[in-house]
C-alpha cells in the first residue's frame, strides 16, 4: 500500500461525495500493482549491450599513440644526454660519444664501452712523478720548463748552450719575470704582489720554478766537470760499485806451465797464484744556498757560474785522488810500495827521459813475470807520462814529423807510438820523474770505481729550511786503487 498525501482539493471533494474515496483508493491500488509488475519485468528482462562509438575509440587510441612516442623521446633524450655527459667527464673524444649514439647503444653498454675506452687510454699514457707524456706526443709542462732552462743557459753562455725555438718567446726575460711566468702557469695569481712576494712564493709554492733552477745548475755543473781535463782514464779502467762496502779484487795468476806427459804417465794437477786489492769508494760533497735575494736581484751567476766551479771541482777531487796514488806511492797488498825495486817497476838510478832510459824502461817491462815469478808477460807499454816541466820533451821525443840529422839520434818508431800524457799533479812531486803505463786492456794497473747510478757529478736541489731558498747539494761517489803494479813503471829521473 502506498501512503499518499491528500491536496485540499481532493479533501474538499471527498467531504461532498463520500462514495468517490474508496473507488479512488481502489484504482491508486491497481495502478500500484501494475507498476510493481511491470518494473519486476523489467528487471528480469536482459539488458542491450550499448553501441560502440567509432570516433570515441579512435580519439582514445590516438591518445595512447601519442603518449608512447613522448615517452620514447624522453628516454632518447636521455640517453644522448647521459652518454654525451659520461664522455665530457671521463674526456673522451666528441666523436666516440657520437658513434654509440648513432648505434643506438643503451645507457649500460654504454658506461661499459666508455670504461672500456678509458682503459686503453690508460694504457696509453707513461706515468712519471710530475708530468705525463702520452706516446708519441709531449706534455706541455716539460716543453716549456725546457724552454726557460734554454733562454736561461743561453743567457749564461751563448756558444755553448745555442737557443732554441722554443726557448725564444723567454730571451730576454729577467728571473723575476721568469718567476712571475711560472706562478702564473701554476694558476697563481700575482697581482699586486711585490718582487719580493714574488720570489718567496716562486721558491716555495707548487709551481715549476724551483725544478727549471735545478735544471740550469745541472746542466751547469755537468757541463763544466765534463769540461775539465782529466788525463787518469786514459790508462786507467772505470768501474761500479754497487754499495759502499769494502771491493776486493783478486788478481789471478798466470796459468800453469803444461808438463810432458810421457807414455803411460800421469797428468799433474796446477794451481792458480793469486793476490788481492781491497778498496772502497768515499763520499765527497758540499751544499750551496741561493736565496730569494738571487732572484731579486737578477743575478744569474749563481745558478751559472757557481755550479760550474762545482763542476770543475769534482772533477778536480778525482784527479786528486788518483793522482795521489802515483805520487804517495802507498803500499801494495803484499807490504811492498806499489813503485819498488822488489816489484821491478823502478829504475835503480834516476836518468833523463831519452831514448836510451825510454828503451830500459821498456825492457823492464816486457820483462815481468806472473805471480808464479816464472811465466813471462811481456808487456807492452802504451802511455808516458810526464809532469807539465816534461810535456815539451816528451812531445818532441815521440813525434812522428821529427827527422833528425844525425842517425844516431832517430827515435825508433817502438817509442814513437807511446801516447804523451802531462800531468801537472806530478810537479809538486817531482819535475823530473816520468813513467810508463800498459793500457788496462792488457793487465789491470789503476782501478777507479763511481756508485752505481751516480757516475760523475750528482746533484739534489730542495727548498730551503735554514736559508730563504733553493739549497743545493753536489755530491761525489768516488774511489780509486793500484790494482797491479807489473803495468806501471817509474824513473826517478835526473
Amino acid at each position: 500500500m502506498t501512503d499518499r498525501t491528500e491536496t485540499p482539493a481532493e479533501t474538499a471533494e471527498q467531504k461532498s461525495n463520500p462514495t468517490a474515496a474508496p473507488e479512488a483508493t481502489n484504482m491508486t491500488d491497481d495502478k500500484t500493482g501494475a507498476a510493481d509488475t511491470q518494473t519486476r519485468a523489467a528487471e528480469t528482462k536482459p539488458k542491450a549491450k550499448p553501441t560502440p562509438d567509432p570516433v570515441s575509440e579512435d580519439r582514445s587510441r590516438s591518445v595512447d599513440t601519442d603518449a608512447l612516442v613522448s615517452e620514447a623521446r624522453a628516454q632518447e633524450r636521455e640517453r644522448v644526454s647521459t652518454i654525451h655527459g659520461l664522455a665530457d667527464k671521463l674526456q673522451l673524444e666528441r666523436g666516440f660519444a657520437d658513434d654509440l649514439i648513432k648505434r643506438g647503444v643503451s645507457i649500460d653498454e654504454a658506461r661499459r664501452l666508455i670504461l672500456d675506452q678509458v682503459a686503453a687510454k690508460v694504457d696509453e699514457t707513461r706515468t712519471f712523478p710530475h708530468v705525463s707524456i702520452p706516446l708519441g706526443g709531449r706534455d706541455a709542462t716539460v716543453t716549456r720548463r725546457e724552454a726557460i732552462s734554454n733562454a736561461l743557459l743561453h743567457r749564461y753562455s751563448p756558444t755553448l748552450f745555442p737557443l732554441e725555438d722554443a726557448a725564444r718567446e723567454y730571451r730576454g726575460m729577467t728571473l723575476m719575470e721568469l718567476a712571475r711566468e711560472s706562478l702564473e702557469t701554476a694558476g697563481a695569481s700575482t697581482r699586486g704582489l711585490s718582487r719580493d712576494e714574488v720570489a718567496t712564493r716562486a721558491l716555495h709554492s707548487t709551481s715549476d720554478f724551483p725544478e727549471i733552477l735545478a735544471a740550469v745548475t745541472n746542466k751547469t755543473l755537468r757541463q763544466a766537470y765534463e769540461a775539465y781535463p782529466r788525463t787518469f782514464p786514459l790508462f786507467c779502467r772505470q768501474v761500479l760499485a754497487t754499495d759502499f762496502k769494502a771491493m776486493h779484487r783478486v788478481q789471478l795468476g798466470e796459468a800453469p806451465q803444461l808438463l810432458k806427459v810421457g807414455e803411460s804417465g800421469e797428468f799433474k794437477r796446477g794451481t792458480l797464484g793469486e793476490s788481492k786489492e781491497s778498496y772502497r769508494i768515499e763520499t765527497y760533497g758540499r751544499v750551496v744556498a741561493i736565496t730569494r735575494q738571487v732572484l731579486i736581484n737578477d743575478d744569474l751567476d749563481a745558478f751559472t757560474r757557481i755550479p760550474a766551479m762545482y763542476g770543475n771541482s769534482i772533477a778536480q777531487l778525482e784527479s786528486d785522488v788518483v793522482w795521489d796514488i802515483v805520487t804517495s806511492n802507498p803500499a801494495m797488498a803484499d807490504g811492498t810500495a806499489l813503485f819498488h825495486a822488489t816489484h821491478k817497476n823502478l829504475a835503480g838510478t834516476g836518468a833523463a827521459l831519452g831514448v836510451d832510459s825510454v828503451g830500459l824502461a821498456r825492457a823492464a817491462m816486457r820483462k815481468q813475470t806472473g805471480l808464479d815469478k816464472k811465466t813471462v808477460l811481456n808487456i807492452r807499454p802504451a802511455f808516458l807520462i810526464v809532469p807539465a816541466a816534461l810535456e815539451l820533451k816528451a812531445e818532441q821525443l815521440v813525434a812522428q814529423n821529427l827527422v833528425p840529422a844525425q842517425s844516431g839520434n832517430v827515435v825508433p818508431q817502438s817509442i814513437r807510438t807511446l801516447s804523451p800524457i802531462a800531468e801537472p799533479r806530478l810537479d809538486a812531486a817531482s819535475e823530473t820523474a816520468w813513467y810508463l803505463a800498459a793500457s788496462p786492456n792488457q793487465i789491470d794497473t789503476i782501478e777507479y770505481a763511481y756508485l752505481e747510478g751516480q757516475q760523475g757529478a750528482y746533484i739534489e736541489t730542495r727548498n730551503g729550511f735554514d736559508v730563504d731558498g733553493v739549497e743545493i747539494k753536489c755530491r761525489l761517489d768516488f774511489g780509486a786503487k793500484a790494482i797491479d803494479w807489473r803495468g806501471l813503471y817509474k824513473n826517478p829521473g835526473a
